[in-house]
């Protein structure tokens, strides 16, 4: 099946981590679930949902342990980091629950697309979307942020041998997940769009008059009724793949607010601290800007693939009403069957959402960092206000 050798760089990585169901079959008649592959994918969310829960009570209940620079940061800092490492655990937890709860639904939308791409096939469609580069500069960013953060823990920190590995297995573990979870929804996201592009490029083609006349009105109606009724299904797609993923993103999107927030003011306190600090104390100071600064760029970095994955496919599949509209003036016989897809299509735009709560396009990276801003200003407020404290304690 055709989508299947689109997207066959993906499959077993995103199989493994329990974001894809395993299937066997190699056409679309015998194209099914695996019974040992949803045990698998039920056995790896059970896992981790054990793990998470334990993982999440020794980190709330025994945060102290988990101080990464000591006593040099204050009640601020440590607050919001020990709320990061809880995000973190329930980010890539929740990403595989959701996953396997809609592992049927993920299947039965590949094997959607696969009827489809019999007819797309037949009329030539032989494109096909890599996301080798994109993929290399995700997994970059997410390892640099695993391998600074060993150095930090490990050589840096005052953190127990235990609680060392339960860190960084909790850093690696939201790093390998986001990531994957990235660059898979930009390879079939994007391989979704080129599918769309190529039906909206043949109905562009019955706003050309030569066509029209070389045509008969009966032939054009049936391939515009074809074309029309695969351009739906896609749309039916499109919201069943926004179905699956929806609560993985609300999740992912929320901890990455949260750590490029987190992590920017960590930045300002390590530089204010060691601006305000004597010669002696700062060489006591953790200096964590190397940390922040990897945490930020990959969070940055998965955050815009995912955002422009999600655009391109709206954005290709809301072009369609535009075209249909140009033919609709064309001939009246083609009104009737127009106007049904136009109703539609005007009521409900198609649109990425993290689970409904928000619109996922390349303004929401624009958004969360205008949201990052606001807050640090709130936060660097508060660490002003518990810096005065401390002085007039100290007088």
């Amino acid at each position: 099946m055709k989508i299947l050798q689109d997207i066959r760089a993906m499959v077993l990585p995103t199989q493994v981590c329990a974001l894809l169901p395993f299937f066997g079959g190699e056409n679309e008649e015998n194209f099914r679930l695996g019974r040992w592959g949803r045990w698998y994918g039920r056995l790896i969310a059970a896992l981790l949902l054990v793990s998470s829960g334990l993982l999440c009570q020794d980190v709330l209940f025994a945060s102290q342990e988990y101080k990464l620079v000591g006593s040099s940061l204050g009640d601020t800092e440590e607050i919001n980091r020990t709320i990061e490492t809880l995000f973190c655990i329930c980010s890539y937890t929740m990403m595989v629950l959701s996953s396997v709860h809609n592992a049927t639904k993920h299947w039965s939308t590949l094997r959607d697309i696969a009827r489809i791409d019999e007819y797309l096939e037949v009329n030539g469609f032989r494109e096909s979307y890599s996301c080798r580069l994109l993929g290399a500069l995700v997994a970059v960013s997410s390892t640099s942020v695993v391998l600074v953060a060993f150095y930090y823990v490990h050589f840096l920190s005052g953190i127990g041998a235990r609680r060392q590995c339960v860190l960084m297995l909790v850093y690696s573990l939201q790093m390998l997940y986001s990531g994957v979870f990235a660059v898979y929804l930009r390879t079939i996201l994007k391989n979704l769009a080129l599918r769309i592009e190529f039906l909206n490029r043949r109905l562009d083609e019955f706003t050309r008059q030569e066509r029209s006349r070389e045509r008969t009105d009966r032939e054009n109606w049936r391939e515009l009724s074809n074309l029309i009724e695969v351009l739906c299904k896609f749309r039916y797609i499109t919201e069943n793949m926004n179905s699956v993923a929806g609560v993985g993103l609300l999740f992912y999107f929320g901890f990455s607010f949260y750590t490029v927030t987190n992590q920017s003011y960590l930045a300002f306190s390590t530089l204010t601290a060691r601006s305000s600090s004597s010669d002696e104390q700062s060489a006591d100071i953790v200096d964590t800007m190397g940390l922040s600064c990897a945490w930020v760029l990959a969070e940055t970095v998965t955050m815009a693939v995912i955002c422009s994955s999600c655009d391109c496919l709206a954005s290709e599949a809301n072009t369609t009403s535009q075209i249909l509209a140009r033919v609709y003036g064309k001939s009246k016989e083609f009104q009737n069957i127009i106007d049904k897809f136009l109703t539609k299509s005007i009521k409900q735009e198609v649109q990425f959402t993290a689970y409904g709560f928000f619109s996922i396009d390349n303004s929401t990276l624009f958004k969360i960092f205008s949201a990052v801003t606001t807050y640090l200003v709130i936060l660097i407020q508060f660490k002003q206000l518990e810096d005065s404290k401390v002085e007039e304690v100290g007088l």
